[in-house]
């Protein structure tokens, strides 16, 4: 019966978080794909958002809109003064432009580690909260209540990554999502400074590959993402000893995004751990 009741409250939970009547949503620019799945989140059902850069299939971050095809008055959100200066984004020019930091404690290529990092992601999105409240504030409690599930719904993600991942030993080369990997508990494994400057070049990459065989042996994983160089990126990817870690997509549920990488990590360590197969016998005729 217990159960029972359980089950009712989760749905009734989801409907207090919709509006009372048909909405129609207004539209909202972020500077970041990043910015624009936070924002996406805490939006929710009133803000249709379009970034203006995006990733292409190389990892690389690239203009998906140039700002001269955007409407003047069109709500934008940038990261700090900077992120918009860079993309010829300045005030007064653009009326409705708002910054989340005037300076942002990180710079465009730390974006990945911070916006991943579940220590960083409340405060950055407090922030979202803030601005899109700024801009409608007739919805403050709808984005208060969408702030507050976003953090919940982050904490138990969290939870679920410790009860999976907790003391796992790791090999990361690339480190943009440090923060998700050491807020599950995982052990990341120290690589000399040297070597990663040189990997970091495109050079002595064999020594991954040959690192990989050793720490598959035993039974010990090595991660890769999108951040080292075009080079390095292309040797990691077509070594199958070495798992990939792509960013979200940009229709993708941010929390179910680092969910599904917790989930991915766990399915990789288990079928790492299991026992290598007893090599077959040949009867002699």
């Amino acid at each position: 019966m217990k159960c029972f009741r359980a089950l009712l409250m989760v749905p009734l939970m989801f409907m207090l978080l919709l509006p009372a009547h048909p909405v129609q949503a207004w539209e909202v620019w972020t500077t970041s794909p990043w910015l624009a799945l936070v924002t996406r989140f805490i939006g929710g059902v009133f803000v249709t958002v379009h970034p203006i850069e995006t990733w292409n299939t190389e990892g690389e971050t690239v203009r998906k809109e140039q700002i001269n095809k955007i409407n003047k008055q069109s709500r934008i959100v940038a990261i700090d003064v900077a992120d918009a200066s860079r993309l010829g984004l300045k005030s007064p020019d653009w009326e409705e432009l708002a910054f989340l930091y005037q300076r942002a404690p990180f710079g465009k290529d730390e974006a990945d580690h911070f916006f991943s990092d579940p220590s960083a992601l409340p405060f950055i999105a407090q922030r979202v909260f803030s601005v899109l409240s700024q801009f409608d504030p007739d919805n403050y409690s709808y984005y208060q209540r969408r702030l507050s599930e976003f953090q919940t719904r982050l904490d138990s993600t969290v939870i679920v990554g410790r009860s999976l991942l907790a003391e796992l030993p790791l090999l990361y080369i690339g480190g943009s999502f440090s923060g998700m990997l050491t807020a599950a508990g995982c052990t990341l494994l120290p690589v000399d400074e040297d070597v990663k400057t040189s990997w970091s070049r495109g050079e002595e990459l064999e020594r991954i590959h040959s690192l990989a065989e050793v720490l598959k042996r035993k039974k010990i994983l090595v991660l890769a993402d999108i951040s080292p160089q075009k080079k390095v990126r292309e040797s990691l990817k077509n070594n199958k000893d070495i798992l990939f870690l792509e960013r979200p997509t940009l229709d993708q549920d941010l929390l179910l995004f680092f969910h599904g990488q917790y989930i991915l990590l766990w399915n990789r360590v288990a079928a790492l751990s299991q026992p290598d197969p007893a090599p077959s016998k040949i009867k002699k005729p």
